[in-house]
């Protein structure tokens, strides 16, 4: 899962993406080079670049008859979705691998992470959407105190 904690910046894909573009010019097409291309962009935090291995790893998924590399480009592909943020379709992700093999202790571990993300994103988000209750809140009592203290002068 050090995957998830990785933020490096996007050049350092640059070496594989030229190789993967080089063959992919000369018409060839190799698992390895591509899913090493997706596996350094997995490397970032760019979105773009997280969404560009997850377009790379489903080609090689689809493409790929060995379930080993589809296994590898599933699981890979929930990270990315992960690191999105996009954790239903991460958890899908893994929840297909863990039907396949419920012995998947990688998958199974990346969905317990998942789970945690979801609950703290959950609670944090809560706490902003509470945050912001009560300062409406506040608005309105400060709002109200002003509007009877000058129906009182009036008076």
């Amino acid at each position: 899962m050090d995957l998830l904690s990785m933020h490096e910046n996007v050049s350092c894909a640059e070496e594989a993406r030229a190789m993967y573009v080089s063959e992919k010019e000369s018409g060839i097409e190799n698992y390895d080079t591509q899913f090493m291309y997706a596996l350094e962009l997995l490397k970032t935090k760019s979105k773009e670049a997280l969404l560009t291995a997850i377009t790379l790893l489903e080609s090689g998924f689809k493409r790929s008859s060995q379930p080993d590399r589809r296994r590898e480009c599933l699981y890979l592909i929930a990270i990315a979705h992960t690191k999105l943020g996009d954790y239903e379709k991460a958890i899908q992700c893994c929840k297909s691998l863990i039907e396949v093999n419920p012995e998947d202790h990688q998958a199974v571990e990346l969905r317990e992470e998942i789970e945690r993300r979801t609950r703290r994103d959950g609670l944090t988000g809560m706490a902003v959407i509470g945050g912001a209750a009560l300062a409406l809140v506040g608005a309105a009592t400060a709002i109200g105190v002003a509007v009877s203290k000058s129906k009182h002068r009036k008076h």
